[in-house]
């Protein structure tokens, strides 16, 4: 395609709740979600080819389904608790990635995962055991 001449609507969105098409899984309110190998929304796992793509806002099942046959909307920004892998958080924390373990629970440590799926950063440690991750400009 050429270059635009002329003014054009970009038919903006605000992207901050986006839908996607999920694999045939069933995803829970509040949890970690990738895109799986072939673009499909999938539980959030230490798994090759993922890619983070938010948190999700509902619980959808499409476990029966095939992939594609439904949707699930996911958080593209904001802050959100999840469990800190080893129980052992501490202030030291604050500010460091965080990456994939599953759909519920992240770490920092980069040796503790295998594909190194980055989903945040460390806003706050809630307790040894639960963190406060800003997923902005993580998810894809």
């Amino acid at each position: 395609m050429a270059a635009a001449t002329a003014a054009r609507d970009a038919q903006r969105q605000d992207g901050l709740l986006k839908a996607h098409k999920m694999a045939a899984v069933k995803l829970f309110k509040g949890t970690l979600a990738c895109h799986n190998a072939t673009g499909y929304l999938a539980k959030g796992a230490d798994t090759a080819n993922f890619k983070f793509a938010g948190v999700t806002y509902e619980t959808v099942d499409n476990s029966g389904g095939a992939a594609g046959a439904l949707e699930c909307r996911v958080f593209k920004t904001g802050e959100f608790e999840f469990v800190y892998n080893g129980g052992d958080a501490g202030q030291a924390l604050l500010g460091l990635e965080v990456y994939v373990v599953d759909d519920q629970t992240v770490d920092e440590d980069a040796a503790v995962t295998t594909n190194d799926i980055k989903c945040g950063v460390i806003s706050e440690v809630v307790s040894a055991t639960k963190v406060r991750v800003r997923i902005d400009n993580y998810a894809r």
